[in-house]
């Protein structure tokens, strides 16, 4: 599991859904929640972000299919015969991608090259230190 710090900074809601806005040093991400959030209550929390290794997606070029798309640079590369593990580090972050290597071999992606990595909102959660934010 991918983990990191993060501060609210904006929230819109719906009937039955949020869209939170988090800062990440200066990038922003954004999140989505089957409940409805206050703002005035959640602006400026501090708060950690969670999503799975599966959900990341690799590129070496920009590619507008998320909003949530920032750089990295690849650490490691563990290539196994179905799944590689890739290992990024994303400001002070260490953060690893479970990709299928048929895939991952089409990118052309080494050690130390700097790549862009993807998680849709949808696939994020937020980890709550207390009930009832």
């Amino acid at each position: 599991m991918n983990i990191i710090s993060a501060t609210i900074t904006s929230v819109t809601s719906s009937e039955h859904l949020s869209c939170l806005g988090v800062n990440v040093e200066k990038d922003t991400f954004y999140l989505l929640l089957a409940e409805i959030s206050d703002e005035n209550q959640l602006l400026n929390t501090p708060v950690t972000l969670a999503f799975k290794e599966t959900e990341v997606i690799l590129s070496k070029t920009r590619i507008a299919t998320t909003a949530n798309i920032q750089r990295a640079v690849v650490q490691t590369i563990e290539r196994g015969s179905i799944l590689s593990q890739i290992t990024l580090t994303y400001h002070k972050t260490t953060l690893s991608a479970l990709v299928p290597t048929l895939t991952f071999d089409t990118l052309s992606i080494d050690q130390d090259d700097e790549v862009f990595w993807m998680v849709s909102p949808s696939e994020i959660s937020l980890l709550r230190e207390t009930h009832g934010i």
